[in-house]
């Protein structure tokens, strides 16, 4: 099936902003696009997407997105790198084949390790 050129960028434009699959799926119903051109694109969407969202995390940790060498900034899409656990200021590398993961992952700890010896000073 074709689907209307408009109703994609409408899409893209709603999943930019960052709503929720489902939300964008109601939003496009509600500004009359046709049911079956929607579905058919958030279907489409959603097995797209099951490949490349990143690792899931819950709210104890801080996802780190790190841009590469060779990567363009505009029109990139945010993945996880590094994972941060608040509570115990432990690092999950998800890239470690990276270099720069590496790097910025010691600078991390190094960050850390000043902040914990700070809040010592004031304990």
């Amino acid at each position: 099936m074709d689907i209307d050129y408009n109703l994609i960028q409408r899409a893209q434009m709603l999943l930019t902003l960052e709503h929720p699959l489902t939300s964008v799926s109601d939003i496009l119903l509600r500004e009359g696009y046709p049911e079956d051109q929607v579905v058919e694109l958030m279907d489409a969407t959603a097995e797209v997407l099951n490949y490349l969202v990143p690792p899931q995390y819950d709210e104890h940790k801080i996802g780190i997105d790190i841009l590469h060498p060779g990567e363009k900034a505009q029109g990139r899409k945010p993945t996880v790198d590094i994972l941060i656990d608040k509570r115990s200021g432990k690092l999950e590398l998800i890239t470690p084949h990276q270099p720069e993961t590496w790097r910025v992952a010691n600078e991390v700890r190094k960050a850390i390790k000043r902040q914990r010896q700070t809040m010592k000073q004031y304990h």
